[in-house]
């Protein structure tokens, strides 16, 4: 048996005073967490047709003359996304709490 079991032991039967014994304590730790996300392979849809609108002021057969003109597509994009997140962690520590308050510890013989 350990030594240190035996004098309690004695201690015990000599009428001394077993105890359990606590401490309270503040533990910090930080935290950081990281957003992550995957996108997926994108599909598109076309949702009806396009739409062509003229912007030329030009009349057909002038010299120099040009065709401007804006197309318009409604579309369905559908986006496939995976969100996740990492947490890390750096050094914690432990902040002991003390009360004035206290009892006074228990003297055991030695």
């Amino acid at each position: 048996m350990d030594n240190r079991y035996e004098k309690i032991e004695k201690y015990t039967l000599e009428g001394g005073c077993p105890t359990n014994a606590f401490e309270e304590a503040i533990v910090t730790v930080p935290v950081v967490v990281h957003a992550c996300a995957d996108v997926g392979h994108v599909e598109l849809k076309c949702m009806g047709p396009a739409v062509i609108t003229r912007n030329s002021d030009d009349a057909p057969g002038k010299p120099h003359a040009v065709s401007k003109f804006t197309v318009k597509q409604r579309l369905r994009v559908d986006i496939p996304i995976v969100f996740g997140a990492k947490a890390d962690v750096g050094e914690g520590y432990v902040d002991f709490s003390s009360s004035e308050n206290d009892p006074a510890p228990c003297r055991c013989p030695r």
